[in-house]
């Protein structure tokens, strides 16, 4: 089991590391850029599961993951 669970770790680890060079290639080309400036994020507010509103301002200086999800 220990065997086979590292050929499955290398695998993943030499998979990652093959298309780094492609990611890069295909930001580059796109002209995407990592911002010279900090840039703010817009103020917006949204409705919570309770029905409670929550502001991008009253979460200043937490970490926030914003989930866009889209059934088409």
């Amino acid at each position: 089991m220990n065997r086979f669970f590292l050929i499955i770790l290398f695998t993943l680890i030499a998979l990652l590391l093959w298309n780094i060079p492609l990611v890069s290639a295909q930001f580059s080309e796109a002209g995407v850029e990592k911002f010279r400036v900090p840039v703010e994020a817009p103020e917006f507010a949204l409705t919570d599961l309770s029905g409670s509103k929550i502001s991008l301002k009253e979460l200043r200086g937490k970490v926030i993951v914003l989930n866009f999800f889209a059934t088409w």
